[in-house]
């Protein structure tokens, strides 16, 4: 059964083999850009009968830098990536089980947005990730 902190807990150090990405499993008073922040999880209890295993969604915020910098722009595309290094996917599905915390885990989509941090919008997308425990 998924015990929330913990999978967020792992979630962040998946999130922190991205060389450079300051990871959250919380929500900071601030954030140094790039940063991934991983949201609460979401649960639906008893997805089987009797126990048999709880699904959860969960948010991970990723925060790339200010809409105007070129550089924070060209950044996105590596984490956009469905494979490589930086690629935020790559990142938390190559521990499936997140270190046991869950049976599977999968980054199902990421949405483009921005957020508004001391009065500056930064370039964001919001992954949401399916769990099943």
């Amino acid at each position: 059964l998924m015990v929330p902190s913990t999978v967020r807990a792992n979630l962040k150090t998946r999130l922190a083999t991205i060389s450079g990405l300051k990871t959250y499993d919380y929500i900071p008073d601030s954030v140094n850009v790039p940063a991934a922040i991983v949201g609460q999880l979401d649960l639906n209890y008893d997805a089987t009968f009797n126990r048999g295993y709880d699904s959860a969604t969960c948010t991970v915020l990723l925060i790339v830098g200010r809409m105007s910098e070129q550089a924070a722009q060209a950044k996105l595309d590596g984490y956009l990536a469905s494979t490589g290094s930086t690629s935020v996917k790559t990142a938390i599905e190559a521990d499936a089980t997140l270190s046991g915390a869950v049976q599977t885990v999968r980054v199902a989509s990421a949405t483009a947005g921005s957020v508004q941090i001391a009065g500056n919008d930064y370039l964001a997308y919001r992954y949401s990730l399916d769990m099943i425990g």
